[in-house]
């Protein structure tokens, strides 16, 4: 197996700098500094500035570039260095904005991420550039001292959520301590950057633990924990495994900087690393792509995704995780596909041309985060030996998971991956994907049908119960469709319509049976209606193009991104996907529509336009009315039932609706000659379906409650 090495990220990072004087600026107060980006005080643009610094540092430094190559760019880098150093609220210049940064809960992010660009060019520093890192790097760490807290809690929406902020305060403490041991207060960074780092991965049975850290038991340390007990994370109040994932990073960079200091960090950095290492590894596709089962409100594919590279390169340090480095090797290919995708030496350019039109400080940041993180593999891999092969890589390993608060349920077998989770960041969704083909992955209110009103509708995170069993699950709840920003003058947010869904993981290691029914609760103006629907990217992760197969149809090849819309009608109960992803319908549709809209979906979640998007996904649904219509309360607009499997053969599964009084709904699916029944009452009294002989309960209560859902084999 080829070897990962340094110059492999160094050949994807180079053509970036032809992109990079696009970025650049001179400072508007003071022509002798230049910045990247806007140059802003505020703290985007000033981690963007860090970070290509840091990034610029590694590439000026890089052996595989000629001298005359690697001077221009050092120089560019301390000019980067010297403007965050200047414009700091200890320097003597402005920012683009007139202000100066600092002294607030993440101003030390940029200084944090940007360690190891410092230790690559420390010996081209002058002693100004020094004296200004001191001075700064002081300056914050007596403000943390004396002006912020040390704080923790689990749900975001009720207290302060800072895994990730507390490990990288706490980790700027530390390293001012190493770095400065005359600085006056240096015994006190010690002491609160211990209590930063055990309230950073702080899980509920901390409060009672009695392991010592500087002589005292981590029950005295313990201000509150930031993860469930399962080890899930609501930051931002959703289930965020690409938070998961920036924390983790935030310990690979001091680990890697003591590391290249040759000084032993202190045992605090590692607390409880391994086990929600062992968690996001478990929630990682072969390929390096995250498996985010709870979503993402941000781009896809870029912030919290490009973190992980210094999380495996730590995991592959740490604990001699070979599937580390390969996770990191899959994920270089991908990044070499969207570079040559894009074309002109940046990263994001092509695919996020909506974010870059619309809002160049984002796009700027993204870029910028980029180019840092491919530099974390650029230095450490040239300073270290690091273990870069798998000896035994499983594509898809075996693993069941829940979690209470979140309302999530999780399963990895066969070649599937399949999940749902209420607490989501874009509203309840769900999963259904072949393990190795990530590129079908979306979290964008998949896996149900959708009520869209004129203005900003949202689904609500919902109540939800579960039930995990050997080889499956299921999971039923309800949420609320809300209108988030009206427009009338008094008129506050309101819910608009109650939609009940019930999922079934059957122990077929492929297939998941979706039910579910919504009713509107109040008068509404709708802009579209979709009825069971699936999100299917078709971008240039898959090539752009998508062919679709149907009993006594053709097949439909449709190429992502049509720039009109561009709907399809199928009358078949069953679809195939590039022969690796099946869908099948039930009842409540008689065939399906592949709706292509005319610009990219997959939208970042804001409170308000202009939308920015992020992703090209064809919208496969049981229907699609696209009509402008007012709905009045009572109107049951979703009551169907459809089936997604990863893999298997189209034409083998059977599957019937067996009617049932009132609300309660009941099918039968047949999967690998084994009929399974499935059950969700969506009424409000108890129901006892009438089952066919001899059907054995696999999960739920067969007198199903109101609301519940029920699983039986026979």
């Amino acid at each position: 197996m080829r070897r990962i090495s340094a110059s492999d990220y160094i050949d994807v990072m180079k053509p970036w700098l032809a992109k990079l004087p696009e970025f650049l600026r001179t400072s508007e107060y003071n022509p002798g500094l230049t910045c990247y980006g806007t140059g802003e005080s505020a703290h985007w643009p000033i981690q963007s500035n860090c970070n290509v610094f840091a990034a610029l540092a590694v590439l000026g430094t890089a052996p595989e570039l000629p001298e005359n190559e690697r001077a221009g760019v050092r120089e560019t880098a301390l000019a980067l260095l010297r403007y965050a150093l200047a414009t700091h609220l200890t320097g003597s210049d402005k920012a683009s904005d007139g202000r100066q940064w600092g002294h607030h809960w993440i101003s030390v992010l940029g200084l944090e991420r940007m360690s190891h660009g410092v230790n690559a060019i420390r010996d081209f520093l002058t002693d100004a550039d020094r004296e200004g890192l001191r001075r700064v790097m002081i300056s914050e760490s007596d403000w943390l001292l004396d002006s912020y807290p040390v704080e923790a809690a689990m749900i975001h929406a009720t207290g302060p959520n800072k895994p990730e902020s507390n490990i990288w305060n706490g980790g700027m403490l530390l390293r001012t301590a190493v770095d400065y041991p005359d600085a006056p207060r240096a015994a006190e960074y010690l002491e609160k950057a211990t209590k930063f780092l055990l309230n950073g991965l702080s899980h509920p049975l901390d409060a009672a633990c009695e392991t010592k850290f500087r002589n005292r038991p981590v029950r005295e340390w313990h201000v509150g924990f930031n993860f469930t007990p399962n080890w899930s994370l609501d930051h931002h109040s959703y289930l965020n495994v690409g938070y998961m994932v920036i924390s983790l990073s935030n310990l690979a960079m001091l680990h890697f900087y003591f590391k290249d200091r040759g000084i032993t960090p202190p045992p605090e950095l590692y607390w409880h690393l391994r086990e929600l290492w062992g968690l996001v590894k478990k929630f990682t596709f072969s390929d390096g792509r995250l498996l985010r089962i709870g979503g993402d409100t941000r781009a896809r594919y870029t912030y919290c995704q490009n973190y992980a590279i210094p999380v495996w390169l730590l995991a592959a340090d740490l604990f001699d995780d070979g599937d580390a480095a390969q996770f990191e090797r899959n994920w270089l290919d991908i990044v070499r596909k969207e570079t040559t995708y894009t074309g002109d030496g940046g990263f994001y350019g092509r695919r996020l041309d909506n974010i870059r039109r619309i809002n160049y400080y984002y796009y700027a940041r993204l870029e910028s985060d980029a180019i840092l993180c491919l530099s974390y593999g650029a230095y450490w891999r040239r300073r270290f030996k690091i273990r870069d092969h798998a000896d035994t890589f499983e594509i898809n390993p075996r693993f069941a998971w829940q979690d209470e608060f979140h309302g999530a349920t999780f399963n990895r077998s066969g070649n599937a991956v399949r999940s749902f989770v209420w607490h989501a960041a874009q509203g309840p969704t769900g999963l259904c994907v072949p393990a190795d083909e990530s590129s079908m992955a979306e979290w964008q209110n998949n896996l149900h049908g959708e009520l869209l009103s004129t203005q900003t509708p949202v689904l609500t995170q919902g109540e939800s119960d579960h039930r995990l069993f050997e080889g499956g699950f299921i999971n039923w709840g309800a949420a609320d469709w809300q209108e988030r920003n009206p427009l009338g003058e008094g008129e506050g947010v309101y819910s608009y319509a109650r939609h009940r869904i019930a999922v079934a993981a059957l122990p077929d290691a492929k297939t998941m049976i979706v039910l579910e029914y919504a009713r509107i609760t109040k008068e509404i103006t709708l802009d579209m209606v979709k009825t069971a629907c699936v999100k299917l990217p078709n971008d240039l992760f898959n090539g752009s193009m998508r062919t679709y197969h149907a009993p006594g149809h053709p097949d439909l090849e449709l190429r992502g991104n049509p720039g009109c819309e561009d709907n399809h009608t199928i009358f078949a109960d069953r679809l195939g996907i590039d022969g690796k992803m099946n869908l099948f319908h039930i009842y409540g549709c008689d065939g399906f529509t592949i709706h292509r809209p005319a610009q990219p979906s997959i939208r970042l979640h804001k409170p308000h336009g202009p939308w920015l998007t992020s992703l090209y996904a064809d919208e496969i649904c049981g229907g699609v009315s696209l009509e402008n219509r007012r709905y009045r309360p009572g109107t049951v607009l979703l009551d169907d039932g459809f089936a997604a499997a990863a893999g298997g053969m189209l034409s083998e599964p059977a599957f019937r609706v067996i009617p049932q009084a009132g609300l309660l709904r009941l099918v039968e699916f047949v999967s690998e000659g084994r009929s399974y029944l499935f059950a969700a009452n969506f009424g409000e009294a108890a129901a006892i379906p009438e089952l066919p002989y001899e059907a054995e309960l696999l999960a739920g209560s067969p007198g199903l409650p109101p609301g519940t859902a029920a699983l039986w084999r026979r």
